[in-house]
């Protein structure tokens, strides 16, 4: 008990859980970030990133910002607490972020992220899944950094990993809750979720690995979990008054991730090749 004091006590955005988290936003991405960009340069050296400029990106970029853009709109949602007991719900890590969406090559049908906003989407997904079911993809990552469960889990992992699994399948339960009700406000609908995870687990059963300990849910109970009334019917609402355009909002503007900042640079870009293709130059 008196270890728990060296813990801070947060509520998890749109779920309302409670929980104890052991680093400071600052630190926890300081951290993941770092890790994030060691991964990056091995991407970057063996030639796996895929050009910004290349449709595929461009893509990619476009559905996330308009998930990015739900996110910031609706935050805090669902966030009753009774003002004495109970905190409320954590948003400030949120802020100040500079979102970085990239796409990797890889075969794998998944994408990945890292708190303060960097989201690797990888090429598998793009092979098998519509935009609505990447936009859940992309979202379920921004429910893991949203309820902060890169610094929730930490501690778990100190324990043995039988102990350790059941925290990251909840982890894995809880950011398919906050992604669904994401992918609706994002204006892409909810049912996607189930359409992502009915592939999911075909793609599954076709792979000849199968990993010894299966730390993820299976994708039917994850379906089971997201199908519940109380999550569905919310993010059916959201769904329904979500904006024509959510891609266009000040907010994720405001967080430094902008389509049309985005658009503008990749012109930008285009140019300069055309520049130094002209003048026998080499482009950066």
């Amino acid at each position: 008990m008196a270890a728990l004091g060296l813990y801070d006590r947060e509520v998890v955005p749109y779920t309302n859980r409670t929980h104890m988290v052991i680093r400071s936003p600052q630190s926890e991405r300081q951290l993941w970030e770092s890790r994030y960009t060691k991964d990056k340069k091995i991407w970057a050296s063996e030639s796996r990133i895929v050009d910004p400029l290349h449709p595929d990106s461009i893509r990619v970029r476009r559905i996330a910002e308009k998930v990015i853009g739900a996110t910031y709109r609706t935050l805090p949602i669902n966030s009753s607490h009774d003002g004495t007991k109970r905190p409320k719900p954590q948003t400030s890590h949120l802020e100040g972020f500079e979102w970085e969406v990239i796409l990797v090559k890889d075969d794998d049908p998944t994408a990945a992220c890292a708190p303060g906003g960097k989201i690797a989407v990888y090429t598998g997904l793009l092979d098998r899944f519509t935009d609505a079911e990447i936009a859940f993809a992309i979202a379920h990552e921004i429910g893991h950094i949203v309820a902060r469960h890169y610094s929730e889990i930490c501690y778990a992992k100190w324990s043995p990993i039988p102990m350790f699994v059941p925290f990251f399948r909840r982890s894995e339960m809880e950011a398919d809750h906050i992604g669904t009700l994401l992918l609706g406000a994002a204006g892409f609908h909810p049912y996607a979720s189930l359409l992502y995870f009915r592939k999911q687990a075909i793609i599954e059963r076709e792979s000849v690995s199968q990993d010894p300990i299966l730390f993820n849910p299976s994708d039917t109970t994850r379906a089971e979990r997201v199908m519940q009334p109380k999550i569905m019917q919310e993010a059916l609402k959201l769904y329904k008054e979500a904006p024509p355009d959510e891609g266009t909002s000040s907010q994720a503007t405001a967080e430094g991730f902008s389509f049309r900042q985005t658009l503008g640079d990749a012109f930008q870009l285009i140019s300069t090749r055309l520049r130094h293709a002209l003048t026998g130059g080499s482009a950066d």
